[in-house]
């Protein structure tokens, strides 16, 4: 018979491989953190199950949950719903009045997340982005990226970490004149450990006008985090442009593999990825998120 608790700091090392590399940070902090939670299932005191949550510091009304797993063996046996609904019970009881859940589609185990979600009264889940996964070499030989791969003299390429002060200055002062940029597309805001490689700046007659900020996730995977040129410049194809020499630039570190995301406000780009872009890739699936709101 499973048993369903917090987890404690002594069982540890037992869940290491029970979330994602990037939660892992949820297991060394729990019980020290209050604004972390984790929720252990056990078989006679064998790891069965982990679910991993985290409360929004500036806001602790608000959580998002990180990750559910549970061992294949121990599947379909209600340890996932237990673990949901154990770690419901321990945010209320930490003020969360709503929780949020996000994930990908494309997996052997989404059906069975849904269901889940399903049963413990979540939202109906919907798309927010497309993610979208491919190898550099085979993206690189698409004809469209050989097309827009070269750019007017007017136009100059160059590695984000050199964009001066005052050019930062000059896109923020014009950004809080008059919008230009889509909020989630400022570059400022994804320029935490960019991948200095391939995360570049576009220039147009001297003004920067555009950018592809990356981020490496694993020594063969960049992501490619943040894209954006200019509106009056997007239907000349300059974005591609950018991707073009960021690819070029990842191909002669040697490093396959790519990574993006596509969110669904971005109706054209959805557009562009889904004709021309598909044939070239490894996979299409859907981030999606889910809602749940505390009754008291």
């Amino acid at each position: 018979m499973y048993a369903v608790n917090i987890l404690e700091k002594s069982t540890i090392a037992k869940y290491e491989n029970f979330t994602f590399p990037s939660f892992r940070y949820v297991l060394e902090n729990t019980g020290t953190e209050k604004s972390l939670v984790a929720i252990a299932a056990s078989d006679k005191e064998q790891p069965a199950g982990l679910a991993l949550a985290k409360i929004n510091e500036d806001d602790i009304s608000k959580a998002e949950v990180l990750s559910i797993f549970v061992e294949p063996q121990n599947r379909c046996l209600g340890i996932g719903t237990a673990l949901l609904e154990r770690l419901e019970k321990e945010l209320i009881a930490r003020g969360c009045k709503q929780a949020e859940l996000t994930y990908t589609t494309g997996k052997p185990t989404t059906s069975s997340l849904e269901g889940l979600l399903q049963k413990r009264n979540w939202t109906v889940p919907f798309a927010k982005a497309l993610v979208c996964k491919g190898n550099a070499e085979i993206i690189m030989e698409a004809p469209w990226m050989k097309r827009y791969s070269r750019l007017p003299s007017e136009y100059s390429i160059f590695p984000w970490l050199e964009i001066t002060q005052e050019e930062r200055e000059t896109i923020q002062r014009k950004q809080e004149a008059q919008p230009w940029i889509p909020e989630g597309l400022v570059p400022f805001k994804h320029e935490k450990y960019l991948e200095p490689l391939n995360s570049l700046g576009l220039r147009y007659q001297g003004e920067v006008v555009g950018w592809v900020i990356n981020h490496r996730l694993s020594p063969e995977t960049i992501r490619y985090t943040c894209s954006f040129v200019r509106k009056d410049l997007q239907k000349m194809g300059r974005i591609i442009s950018l991707y073009s020499e960021a690819g070029k630039r990842q191909l002669q570190a040697n490093i396959p593999n790519v990574i993006w995301t596509v969110p669904t406000e971005h109706e054209s780009m959805i557009k562009f990825v889904k004709h021309y872009w598909t044939s070239s890739l490894t996979s299409v699936n859907e981030s999606r998120i889910s809602f749940k709101s505390f009754e008291f």
